[in-house]
């Protein structure tokens, strides 16, 4: 009897659930190119180029102790999570305003917009492909086991052909060239916030 009543709970908060997300799916409108700028979150790229860099990387390995580097490598890992984190939101927000825009007449803008999905759907596709490898070498702690060792996280810099930031550089352009479109007086406040 009670099984039955928790079995029916969870049953009814799924559908509950579901119609939430179904109905802010259909009545959330789509950000405009003005709305979307007070969403995004700057990203420091140097500092990701410098996480993902081999060389740097190796003479940490080499300079620091085994436990030292353990840690600090965790640091790293944590850092580089975040910068993905911005990178699959920033995506997630151009994607919407890329849907909006989609929808106008003016087919250069269309494309422009074409583009801008296809760019930001890769970025956001392998930021949280990534993201998800990283949460499991950090949750797993399988460097502390000291079978496995050290994770590099400069092997992150290209992943099945992918390189991350120049794929980020590719999506800022795209980015860039619908907002001259559309509105050109954002694009410099654009490419600080990217």
């Amino acid at each position: 009897m009670i099984l039955s009543l928790i079995w029916g709970a969870m049953i009814a908060a799924g559908l509950l659930s579901c119609l939430f997300v179904a109905a802010r799916i259909w009545f959330h409108p789509h950000p405009t190119a003005d709305e979307v700028l007070d969403f995004l979150v700057p990203i420091d790229l140097q500092k990701a180029e410098g996480l993902l860099d081999p060389g740097l990387e190796c003479s940490l390995r080499v300079a620091l102790s085994p436990s030292e580097f353990r840690n600090l490598q965790r640091k790293r890992i944590q850092l580089y999570l975040e910068c993905l984190r911005r990178m699959a939101h920033n995506a997630a927000i151009l994607v919407e305003c890329a849907n909006s825009e989609t929808a106008r007449t003016d087919e250069q803008i269309a494309h422009l917009a074409r583009a801008l999905q296809q760019e930001a759907v890769i970025v956001r596709i392998h930021a949280v492909f990534t993201s998800v490898k990283l949460h499991f070498w950090l949750f797993t702690r399988l460097d502390s086991w000291h079978i496995f060792p050290i994770p590099n996280l400069s092997d992150e810099r290209e992943r099945y052909g992918i390189r991350l930031l120049e794929t980020y550089d590719r999506f800022k352009t795209a980015a860039a060239s619908l907002f001259s479109r559309i509105r050109p007086d954002k694009v410099e406040e654009l490419l600080e916030k990217l």
